[in-house]
């Protein structure tokens, strides 16, 4: 089966057969299997495109012969500039460093020389697999930039059936740069790069790619049944990194002030991560920014999906029986610590849905408290549930409860509802 990390091809290309032919001693071959190349013995020039789209070929090694009959041919441009393969020219023995230097003026990336044992060419080949790598490698985040996503995109497209890409972008991050200034910023990059990095090696997953599209930008590679677990962890967990880049009374009152143009002033929110995702099953995908376009897209209707819950009940049992059955359900659920910081939590918790438990509450009480709510159902559409032994129904839902539950119930029911209320904003 085809991974999702795709083999390192190299192509060979030489009018001479013996040229391209290396002897498949035990040393080379541990090497290859080591690195994960595949070496190919190719066709002529013309007839390299097809072969190339498929396999997207890390290194081209072009004999010297070939490559200098093909200087003038546009052709070539293909490989070089469409595809970014290295174009390594064989050289034949005794080669000038004069030689060498018109190689590359005249578009070759590297000259190895052809006379040489194989041992030391194929750690030759492999060295410069290893610049590549590095070449690859964003320095603010230390990982795969944008080209090398971009190949593994391209290359889940076309070799794979099952997979799926989350897109994260950072919210908030232009006016944090702002306030902060711009080493800050790349700090925040750095840190949100090792946090990612972090939760997913923490989940356990067989095999996954992350890569970095540039500043703010992120890309999660995996296969279909690991993508709501990942963005789940790192929902959940991304909050934990925002103490380090924040002055604590910016964290502590969790947002930021930005300045604008006659003097206005805008609160802005603290850092949070903007996750649209899209796989395989969606449709057939033209390419990678195809890709990364739907993923985009399908930010708008994530949000129609939160799964959030926030939960106030005063037996603390409960409550924790409560959280981890809606875990369990596939919910992202947290309990309230007070009822004096309910407005607080619900402003930065953002739930879909808000189960309060109001036994002790009535509806004389709850109205003042609907009413500070109000903003958070206009925002981002907070449904409220109550759940109490206080009879009288039409007071709470005339007062701003969207379910009025009263108490007992049986798990199952709660759960019902907390299902309807995630879809009833849309």
């Amino acid at each position: 089966m085809v991974g999702l990390i795709p083999e390192k091809v190299i192509f060979f290309l030489a009018k001479d057969e013996s040229k391209k032919t290396i002897s498949k001693n035990t040393l080379l071959v541990d090497l290859a299997k080591k690195e994960n190349i595949v070496f190919y013995d190719t066709k002529a020039l013309c007839d390299l495109k097809p072969e190339i789209r498929e396999l997207r070929p890390e290194i081209l090694l072009i004999d010297e012969e070939v490559y200098v009959e093909n200087l003038n041919n546009p052709e070539t441009r293909y490989y070089s500039k469409s595809c970014r393969p290295f174009v390594l020219v064989l050289a034949k023995p005794g080669h000038s460093k004069e030689e060498t230097f018109e190689f590359l003026r005249n578009g070759a990336d590297d000259v190895i020389d052809r006379d040489v044992s194989e041992e030391e060419f194929i750690l030759k080949v492999i060295s410069i697999l290893r610049r590549k790598s590095v070449l690859e490698i964003d320095h603010l985040s230390d990982l795969p930039a944008k080209n090398k996503t971009y190949s593994i995109l391209e290359h889940c497209r076309t070799h794979l059936n099952d997979w799926a890409v989350v897109h994260i972008d950072i919210l908030n991050f232009q006016s944090y740069g702002v306030m902060y200034g711009v080493a800050q910023a790349d700090k925040a990059i750095s840190k949100t790069a090792t946090f990612l990095k972090k939760t997913l090696s923490g989940i356990g997953l067989e095999e996954y790619y992350l890569g970095h599209l540039g500043r703010d930008n992120f890309v999660i590679v995996a296969d279909t049944n690991s993508f709501e677990k990942i963005i789940f962890e790192i929902k959940r967990n991304f909050k934990n990194i925002l103490e380090k880049l924040y002055k604590k009374i910016d964290y502590d009152n969790g947002y930021i002030i930005s300045s604008a143009a006659n003097k206005v002033r805008r609160k802005e929110g603290l850092l949070n991560l903007n996750i649209g995702y899209c796989s395989s099953v969606d449709r057939n995908f033209l390419s990678g920014t195809d890709i990364i376009e739907q993923a985009v897209r399908n930010k708008m209707n994530s949000e129609l999906k939160n799964k959030r819950v926030l939960i106030l009940e005063d037996d603390i049992d409960f409550a924790y029986l409560l959280e981890e059955t809606l875990v369990r359900e596939g919910n992202d659920a947290k309990l309230a610590s007070s009822l004096e910081n309910l407005i607080k939590e619900v402003e930065e918790f953002q739930p879909r849905s808000l189960i309060l438990e109001a036994s002790k509450l009535g509806p004389q009480n709850f109205q003042p408290l609907c009413s500070k709510l109000q903003r958070f159902k206009d925002e981002f559409g907070l449904k409220i549930l109550i759940a109490t032994n206080v009879p009288g129904h039409q007071n709470f839902l005339a007062h701003g409860a969207d379910v009025y539950l009263p108490k007992p119930y049986d798990l199952e029911t709660l759960l019902k509802e907390v299902r309807r209320l995630r879809f009833t904003h849309a």
